[in-house]
């Protein structure tokens, strides 16, 4: 038991390296960039859906999820049919109606009438946004 306590306890400098070095390489860690933010569609969902949650917090999140993938859609084509839009999102008339029109009064989407049908397109501002947020954060 005393042959343990005789021994001596090895310094830092001894086992790593020198203090600077081993300061040096924190930094190195410290001061690299993050990786970049994941491009997987679940990831980016994940991000926009986060984007259009109220400032006062979340009321329902399934209704984003809709939203969120009503965005993606509308990311993909430059403008679709509200049923086109819905089939895009997976949703039935009802709530592909709701959640467009939730879209609208956002002021994320515009639409046009043309005919018996009305297509929907991104504005300006929800572009610009949408690109911070598909994006991601950055260091």
């Amino acid at each position: 038991m005393t042959a343990l306590l005789m021994e001596p306890v090895p310094t830092p400098d001894a086992a790593t390296g020198s203090l600077a070095a081993r300061f040096a390489q924190r930094l190195v860690v410290r001061d690299a960039p993050p990786p970049p933010p994941s491009q997987e569609p679940a990831a980016i969902l994940a991000r926009i859906q986060a984007w259009l949650i109220p400032p006062q917090g979340v009321r329902d999140a399934r209704t984003h999820g809709r939203m969120a993938r009503m965005l993606v859609a509308l990311m993909e084509h430059l403008e679709l049919s509200t049923e086109q839009l819905q089939a895009a999102a997976g949703l039935g008339w009802r709530a592909g109606s709701r959640m467009a029109q939730e879209l609208l009064t956002r002021g994320l989407t515009e639409r046009e009438r043309r005919g018996r049908f009305f297509y929907h397109r991104l504005t300006r501002a929800a572009e610009d946004a949408l690109l911070l947020v598909v994006a991601g954060p950055q260091g």
